[in-house]
């Protein structure tokens, strides 16, 4: 009897192999679904799909009339793949001006720049060519409509959209917003699908009026230029609506040009010490603390004064002023003893009340605020300084807003450069009369004072000059470096506007405020009122 072991053992080698296999074919089907099945569903679409980012449009600026001031557009640039031929190269011929030659272009090892910044009909021209050589790819290119004259307050942003200086950087989260994400499919059976929706710039409007930024820029780089100066910045405030009409500061640059030289805008982060112009501000105290009265008469004779072992004076003796005469005459003997007579408590409490020493509520990136000289046992040489603007400083801005005092009845404004802003906060400073009893002084200054060349034929103004000599870095004061400014408030029917201007190291022939920043300010004030039609 023939035995069946081989035949057995041979039957069991199978099933135990082909258990095996179905067991391993099991296994290896549960681990695809459920081990490697979102890895292979990822690699799946991945082969099919594709991701792209929707870039978000950069928000505009505009000015208080929608004239723009920072915008996007969008730019084309041609690319020459390495299938580009002969043939793509003789049809764009006719629609570009191409610098190169197709035997510097043929051999391509990679895309290739060949024509950069197409206009939109160019575009249109060559998309409907439909050529498989070449590639246009779009980007958003920030223009800027008023170049330097708005440049240091507006900024840039760079090429990778964000932006750099100025407004543009401050602003840019808002003014970015938010890209967003599609998939597109390649067998292109289906619409690419959105599965982030782009939140697009929040637009920006400003109170600038970009004709009053023209008229102040115009005339201030005019003036900087003539006298051979270092620089000078230039402030138009509207008092009744606590609105900035224009900042305008030189040197400037211009931020449409990819060399540009960056500079400062010199009315917001520079401080410095204003010299005369602070006077009316320290007397407004005195006044408003009952200390003196403007019709009050100091004796300035004999035209000097010892404080502290040292001599203040005046150019000459003017004997026996009114308060009122002594800021229309500058007079630094009057001024230093009007400061000793408020204190320095009442002078720096003057002083921040004014807006000086904190911050300014502007949104705009180094802003200044200046300091007080307020150390313990300070020299009465030093108070009578503070009262006459040294030992402190101050920006452009801050001094604008403090001179819209008198014309706003003794109330300070945080004036806003933002259309959207909240309702404009004031606060009393000084009582009404001593805002009014400031006022007429101040018109004394350009009728009979040191403000003479502020004058205008059809408008009746009232201003403050200013001549401060610039730190030495060597210690105490350059004696050839001068920083002239004048304050202004125009018309005085119905003292809508301040205008403060500097000119910083004019040359020594013609440096004084009342020779150089006060026909500034008329230059400025006339244009501005005739445009506003006040």
């Amino acid at each position: 009897m023939k035995s069946n072991f081989g035949y057995s053992w041979r039957a069991y080698l199978i099933y135990i192999f082909l258990a095996l296999s179905a067991a391993i074919i099991v296994f290896r089907m549960i681990s695809l679904q459920y081990i490697e099945g979102d890895f292979l569903k990822s690699r799946g679409e991945s082969m099919l799909e594709t991701s792209r980012v929707i870039p978000s449009i950069r928000g505009s600026i505009f000015d208080r009339n929608n004239f723009p001031l920072a915008v996007s557009i969008n730019q084309y640039d041609l690319y020459a793949l390495k299938k580009f031929s002969k043939e793509d190269f003789n049809k764009l011929k006719d629609i570009l001006v191409l610098k190169k030659d197709f035997s510097t272009i043929k051999n391509l090892n990679k895309k290739t720049l060949i024509f950069s910044d197409l206009n939109f009909s160019q575009y249109e021209k060559i998309n409907s060519l439909k050529l498989s050589g070449v590639e246009i790819e779009s980007f958003q290119r920030r223009y800027y409509p008023l170049g330097e004259q708005i440049s240091t307050l507006i900024g840039f942003a760079g090429k990778d959209g964000f932006g750099l200086e100025g407004l543009e950087n401050i602003l840019d989260s808002e003014l970015s917003g938010v890209p967003g994400q599609e998939i597109i499919f390649r067998n292109a059976s289906k619409r690419p699908q959105v599965i982030q929706e782009v939140i697009q710039g929040v637009d920006k409007k400003l109170t600038i009026d970009s004709r009053i930024q023209f008229y102040a820029y115009k005339h201030l780089s005019s003036f900087v230029k003539a006298n051979n100066a270092k620089g000078g910045s230039a402030i138009v405030l509207d008092n009744i609506s606590g609105e900035i009409l224009a900042i305008a500061s030189y040197p400037s640059y211009n931020p449409n040009n990819n060399q540009r030289l960056i500079q400062r805008n010199r009315a917001l982060v520079d401080a410095f010490e204003p010299g005369s112009i602070i006077k009316p501000l320290a007397v407004a105290k005195g006044i408003d603390m009952g200390i003196f009265s403007i019709n009050d008469v100091i004796d300035t004779s004999p035209g000097f004064i010892n404080l502290s072992g040292t001599k203040v004076s005046d150019p000459k003796n003017y004997n026996m002023l009114t308060v009122g005469e002594i800021i229309a005459k500058s007079s630094q003997v009057g001024a230093s003893k009007l400061a000793l007579q408020v204190g320095i408590d009442g002078l720096i409490a003057g002083y921040k009340g004014f807006g000086l020493s904190k911050p300014p509520n502007i949104f705009f990136p180094g802003v200044a605020y200046g300091v007080i000289n307020s150390r313990n046992n300070i020299s009465d040489h030093e108070i009578a300084s503070i009262g006459f603007g040294y030992s402190m400083t101050a920006s452009s801005l801050q001094l604008a807003q403090a001179y819209s005092v008198f014309a706003n009845k003794g109330y300070l404004k945080d004036f806003k450069i933002f259309q959207d802003d909240a309702e404009v906060f004031k606060q009393r400073v000084i009582g009404e009369d001593a805002a009014n009893d400031l006022l007429e002084s101040l018109k004394l200054v350009v009728s009979d004072g040191t403000g003479g060349l502020a004058k205008l034929s059809n408008y009746e103004v009232a201003g403050k000059t200013g001549t401060s000599h610039k730190a030495s870095s060597k210690g105490g004061y350059d004696q050839s470096k001068y920083i002239a400014s004048f304050a202004g408030i125009a018309p005085l029917k119905s003292k809508r506007l301040t205008i403060f201007v500097t000119i910083d190291e004019p040359g020594l022939n013609n440096y004084s405020g009342g020779s150089l920043a006060a026909p500034l300010f008329a230059a400025i004030s006339k244009d501005v009122l005739n445009y506003l039609n006040e």
